[in-house]
């Protein structure tokens, strides 16, 4: 007898295993459909059940990364071509969010409570540059100097804050128990990656963006998925962006579009008072970690 966890994030069961195959033929379940086997405590991927490993096509027992099920190679996601369903993202974070509404809201609170201090703290260095462009009613290249150093030397602090965020909502996401702990995991084994990665990221984008901005833009979706695929594959930081790229490269436009609803659903928490921000940017974040398993974590071989 198994129990299974629905795209509602509801708890079904107990069910047999003609019953699931039954549900899997029928499109009620998939390989990434979390399932608990009775007797135990462990919730996994179906693909992870050798019981089913027929009806997914997989050969041999899949290999598991921190319970999440079959993980397939860098070589396998670049061959490999991928769906992503921008609605099912969002309506699935949606769900998740509400079900889990006040420790997502705190906690993602925390980081950008933390993140904004950060911001404040360095904006005393860029501010007086920023005001003396307003008033002079001219670019100053000292001033955009200094904008773009400050920018640069930033942005590895928020790489290793928003990857611990993004690990809890991976956590979340796999019903993996996450804790407040999980959200600053960035400063875990990962810390030096991360660092690297925020630092060599903003120092390329900020090229592409001075030169044409056209380069910027396509650098800044291409590179998208490197903070999760370092965080949560522990990825080197160069690695991260190279399989980011190419993956993404073969539906920019899609996940730029993408991007561009996560957004608005941004622009719309800061409409609200800018206090629905609190809850609007977590939805967004959600989303796109649920757009990061469906690309990145869960095809079948």
């Amino acid at each position: 007898m198994y129990k299974i966890i629905g795209a509602d994030q509801k708890e079904y069961g107990p069910i047999t295993a003609d019953q699931v195959r039954f549900w899997i033929t029928e499109g009620r379940a998939n390989a990434n459909t979390q399932a608990r086997a009775e007797g135990s405590a462990n919730w996994q991927p179906l693909s992870a059940f050798p019981e089913f490993a027929d009806i997914f096509g997989i050969a041999t027992a899949p290999s598991t990364t921190s319970g999440a099920g079959y993980v397939p190679s860098p070589e396998q996601l670049i061959s490999q071509d991928y769906n992503l369903d921008i609605g099912s993202c969002v309506s699935r974070s949606w769900s998740l969010v509400k079900n889990n509404f006040w420790p997502v809201v705190g906690v993602s609170t925390l980081v950008i409570f933390i993140s904004a201090v950060i911001n404040q703290i360095f904006g005393l260095f860029t501010r007086p540059a920023i005001q003396e462009m307003i008033r002079q009613h001219r670019f100053s290249p000292k001033a955009i100097f200094l904008v773009l150093l400050i920018g640069i030397l930033t942005a590895p602090v928020y790489s290793v804050l928003f990857g611990g965020l993004l690990k809890y909502y991976l956590k979340l996401i796999r019903a993996e128990g996450p804790t407040v702990a999980d959200a600053f995991g960035g400063f875990g084994p990962s810390l030096g990656q991360l660092v690297l990665l925020g630092l060599v990221q903003s120092i390329l984008a900020n090229l592409g963006f001075l030169f044409c901005i056209l380069p910027g833009i396509y650098l800044a979706v291409s590179w998208y998925f490197a903070l999760p695929l370092v965080i949560d594959r522990n990825l080197g930081f160069w690695d991260a962006m190279e399989l980011s790229r190419k993956v993404v490269s073969k539906h920019w436009f899609l996940v730029f579009g993408f991007l561009l609803v996560v957004g608005l659903i941004s622009v719309c928490g800061v409409i609200a008072c800018c206090i629905g921000i609190l809850v609007s940017m977590p939805i967004g974040l959600v989303a796109l970690m649920y757009a990061y398993e469906d690309i990145f974590r869960r095809q079948t071989p």
